[in-house]
């Protein structure tokens, strides 16, 4: 597991009193009730603690848990590695 889904599955422990043992990477969103702007509340949330801005068109084609730590894990790579940024 990634620090990323760590922190995505500390969120939805702590926040969204979801219980730990069900949310893996596979999980699908609709199973969890997170609906699209619980989606984006949780961008926010993992934008704050990984330090990361996520892209201004976020795209709603997030399916399962694993999608969003995937998404995160991306903007994570571009930032230390400076690709993609623009001055």
């Amino acid at each position: 597991m990634t620090p990323t889904f760590e922190g995505l599955r500390d969120i939805l422990v702590n926040e969204y009193e979801l219980p730990p043992e069900r949310l893996t990477p596979e999980t699908r969103l609709e199973d969890v009730e997170i609906d699209s702007l619980a989606v984006m509340e949780l961008v926010f949330s993992l934008e704050d603690r990984f330090h990361v801005t996520a892209d201004e068109r976020l795209e709603a084609g997030f399916a399962t848990l694993g999608d969003i730590a995937d998404y995160i894990d991306r903007l994570r790579a571009e930032r230390d590695g400076g690709a993609g940024r623009r001055g």
